[in-house]
């Protein structure tokens, strides 16, 4: 019993000495898309998750692929999350009342 009290007072100090995760709570969802069938497959910059292909993390993130939702973690502490795209989608223009399409 002495030497189990000084043995887990050294254990305790030594895992407070630890530093924290470089990178904690840098995490963000890549796009997925779901594969329409058996012979869809994957973009390059794609990776196959279960039904869905999910675009490849950023640089300095990691992805955790054990889910349906694919999450990319930080790796490093100064990892950037990149930005949202850009929807490039142009509403097609509403035809004129009363006029008839042929």
């Amino acid at each position: 019993m002495r030497k189990l009290v000084p043995a887990m007072m050294l254990a305790c100090a030594g895992l407070a000495a630890v530093p924290p995760a470089l990178a904690q709570g840098k995490r963000y969802e890549p796009p997925q898309r779901l594969r329409v069938g058996a012979m869809d497959s994957c973009l390059k910059d794609e990776v196959m998750n279960g039904a869905y292909c999910v675009k490849q993390c950023a640089e300095g993130f990691r992805m955790e692929a054990g889910k349906r939702d694919a999450v990319c973690i930080a790796t490093v502490a100064d990892a950037k999350v990149p930005p949202p795209r850009l929807p490039n989608y142009i509403p097609p223009e509403k035809p004129q009342q009363g006029a008839k399409g042929t």
